[in-house]
């Protein structure tokens, strides 16, 4: 399942010669047919001779009768004769058939092809019937907003890199992700013509057209909503969709309301609320990241949410993630933080502070010019922070309520240089490799070339595979302890909810309970933020993890951290590679970030 911002661009050799091949190719097609029309016309003028020669009149009628069987012959047109031609591009094939003249309108108006891109894609394309046979209030509906709804649903039939057929029907879950970010179940794809090769990719013709489950219940919600049946629309990615597809029918008896639940791509639900909750087509909850708040609290697509007494039930950390300008954005469901992670056998004990991680480091690699100790990738401040904390250093100053201070920026403070001058000890001591990434700091960890590395979750089982003996850490401190960040997932309302209560009351009473966060938590094994949960929880790794998080500082959700990313990441990177001094860079990243922040 594979989905990103360039897979867009794929489209133009798909589809970006269409508007040349529509005025073009199709007009081909239908000129040569009405000539098999002619050709029945020449008989009916040759009984006007048929006293000089009777025979020749008794054998032209064949002609005719023979004729019109080319006519009869023109609803070929309507099945699929497309062919493979490696030449050509998916765009030429498909302008050059009138069977598909709809869906190359379509694209040509939706303007989607703006640019170009020499990447395949995989083209599930509906024929002329195919749309023919949809209802036909709604198809015109949609050919009335081609860069709306229908733009989503061309994206809807698109997805990335060639899949041959037998590769469709194999996908494991049966779906696959698309362009629209929504994934298209196969098993609702009945494929007319497959495999038909082109330059960039591959086209399937199939005999109805997909609607994204979004546009459909949109459609639905409305009908039923106007039949006096409440619903609620959920938006969440597959991970959660398990637990929440569990509780529907139990909370649908209970309240006599109806779920419609869409699973949508984790990194689309953002982008897709922004548009689709204004147009009044958006879900009542969705399920999103803490540091979405400041963009969607900017943008007015959420509404607050009130846990009461229930608050104390979730980790504080989480709801303080969720927390945005006073007041409770989400109700959270697990956390992630990044941890240190050591080789027991090169480590037996986890270190308590960074001086002493640098003290093993020196020792290993003195011992060994090819055995290191802690490494981390070149660049990278996301990893750098714990580091960064444990010596004073912040990003951000926070407030009485914890909220952050954009005015307040500390990367260039004594804290995070003492921070980035202890980092510069490794590099120059030649104790940190200058130009290592992620897959290799990893590697080396797995093979038991370095002892120890700060990582997240997401690489415990890859850990565990390679049978390195070792054991997860709280970060070690140096002046204070060393504060990680934390992420939050968790349930928000929408500022477009159509009953913000019964959003509200659904959360509360069928999510926020140890049965169902348990159920959140095996589809995303992450540490609970439903505190019951976390308890129950009985992965050793987790439970670390939890530990590790206790004291995690909520990634600043607030818009002006999108300044502060590249500066700093850069002053690391300048580090790693001995360019300039700590201090300097550091000092340099901090007044380039004030200067981003203010406009200047």
């Amino acid at each position: 399942m594979k989905n990103s911002k360039w897979y867009l661009l794929i489209v133009v050799l798909l589809l970006g010669a269409m508007a040349l091949v529509a005025c073009g190719g199709g007009t081909t097609e239908t000129t040569e047919q009405p000539a098999a029309t002619e050709v029945a016309a020449e008989p009916t003028e040759a009984p006007a001779e048929p006293t000089e020669a009777p025979a020749e009149p008794t054998e032209a009628p064949a002609e005719p009768t023979e004729a019109p069987a080319e006519p009869t012959e023109a609803p070929a047109v309507e099945e699929p004769t497309l062919a493979s031609d490696t030449t050509k591009t998916i765009a030429e094939l498909l302008g050059s058939d009138p069977n598909f003249s709809t869906f190359v309108a379509a694209w040509t108006a939706s303007e989607l092809a703006e640019s170009t891109a020499d990447a395949p894609a995989t083209v599930f394309v509906p024929t002329n019937a195919a749309f023919e046979a949809m209802d036909a209030a709604q198809l015109e509906g949609f050919m009335a907003d081609p860069t709306g709804d229908m733009a989503r649903i061309l994206q809807y039939h698109i997805v990335n890199g060639a899949m041959k057929a037998a590769d469709v029907t194999a996908d494991e879950d049966g779906m696959l992700d698309t362009l629209a970010g929504e994934p298209l179940d196969v098993s609702q794809l009945n494929l007319v013509t497959t495999d038909v090769e082109a330059s960039n990719g591959v086209i399937h013709v199939i005999d109805a057209v997909q609607v994204p489950p979004t546009i459909a219940n949109a459609i639905r919600a409305e009908e039923l909503t106007a039949a006096g049946t409440p619903v609620i629309r959920i938006w969440a990615d597959n991970l959660r969709m398990p637990a929440l597809r569990d509780i529907q029918p139990a909370f649908e008896e209970e309240y006599g309301v109806v779920l419609l639940l869409e699973q949508v791509g984790f990194g689309d639900i953002r982008r897709l609320l922004s548009t689709a909750g204004p147009a009044g087509e958006g879900p009542d909850i969705i399920i999103g990241a803490h540091d979405w708040l400041g963009e969607l609290y900017a943008g007015g697509l959420i509404a607050p949410i009130d846990l009461g007494d229930r608050v104390s039930e979730f980790a504080p950390a989480a709801i303080q993630a969720f927390t945005y300008a006073g007041d409770l954005y989400g109700m959270p469901v697990n956390t992630e933080n990044v941890a240190l992670f050591i080789n027991t056998d090169l480590v037996p004990e986890c270190p308590a502070t960074w001086t002493e991680v640098h003290d093993i480091s020196a020792e290993l690699h003195a011992a060994d010019a090819n055995q290191y100790g802690f490494v981390r990738m070149a660049g990278d401040p996301y990893h750098f922070y714990p580091i960064q904390t444990a010596f004073g250093g912040y990003i951000f100053a926070r407030d009485d309520q914890g909220s952050y201070d954009p005015t307040q920026v500390g990367v260039g403070d004594p804290g995070s240089i003492a921070a980035a001058q202890w980092y510069e000890g490794m590099v120059t001591e030649g104790l940190q490799p200058p130009d290592m990434d992620w897959d290799t700091m990893h590697q080396w960890f797995e093979s038991g070339q370095a002892a120890m590395l700060v990582t997240g979750p997401w690489v415990t089982d890859r850990i565990v595979a390679s049978g390195v003996p070792f054991k997860i850490c709280d970060i070690p401190a140096e002046t204070e302890p060393g504060r990680p960040f934390l992420g939050a997932h968790g349930f928000m309302i929408s500022a477009f909810a159509k009953d913000p209560l019964l959003a509200q009351i659904f959360l509360t009473e069928f999510v926020a309970t140890p049965e169902v966060m348990m159920s959140m938590y095996e589809g995303n094994p992450r540490p609970p933020a439903f505190l019951e949960t976390l308890n129950a929880v009985e992965d050793e790794y987790i439970t670390a993890f939890g530990q590790a998080g206790a004291n995690a500082d909520p990634m600043p959700a607030i818009p002006e951290m999108a300044s502060v990313w590249d500066a700093w990441g850069n002053a690391v990177t300048i580090i790693s590679q001995g360019s300039d001094t700590a201090e300097n860079a550091f000092t340099n990243a901090q007044q380039q970030i004030i200067t981003a922040i203010s406009g200047g």
